[in-house]
């Protein structure tokens, strides 16, 4: 039997999930709120989403969403064009190659995988902004954003976890 276009557009909507969420994450969190420092310690909602999304529907987060999302917050957020899509490449390559133990792995040992391939994707960022751009970029903001984005990973991912539960049943 073959799908109405009502069920074909109800499940183009649900495989767009994870990325229409991300995009939308993204753009929340780069929202200017005219508080001193506050983008120093905001964090990395696009990197915590691609590491969930990547991990368990990496059917819904291919290669090419993650280059357009970080390419997209590269424009927005004013970096130099091309970092975040880079590194969010890398990083997705570093995760697809662990990706078989982490699957069944305890959340304990995916925070721990999470902290140390954000802290290897915040220290790349901060040595490419180095190499690119005069002058040494201050280190403390880096390590800031890491800490934040590593302290919030259990809340979205529980959220993430929801939304796979709720919208995205196989």
């Amino acid at each position: 039997m073959n799908p109405t276009f009502w069920q074909r557009i109800d499940g183009l909507a649900r495989s767009a999930c994870p990325f229409t969420i991300t995009l939308l994450l993204t753009i929340l969190f780069l929202v200017p709120l005219r508080i001193p420092n506050l983008a120093e310690v905001i964090p990395s909602i696009l990197l915590i989403s691609v590491f969930y999304w990547t991990l368990y529907r990496p059917d819904l987060m291919p290669i090419w969403a993650v280059f357009g999302l970080a390419f997209i917050h590269d424009l927005l957020s004013g970096i130099l064009l091309g970092v975040g899509p880079l590194i969010l490449l890398l990083f997705c390559l570093a995760l697809n190659s662990q990706r078989k133990f982490l699957v069944g792995a305890s959340f304990p040992a995916l925070w721990i995988n999470f902290f140390i391939l954000s802290s290897l994707a915040f220290l790349f960022k901060w040595v490419l902004i180095y190499v690119l751009e005069p002058g040494i970029p201050d280190y403390r903001p880096v390590i800031f954003q890491n800490l934040t984005t590593v302290a919030v990973y259990p809340a979205f991912s529980w959220i993430f976890a929801l939304i796979q539960r709720t919208l995205l049943k196989d």
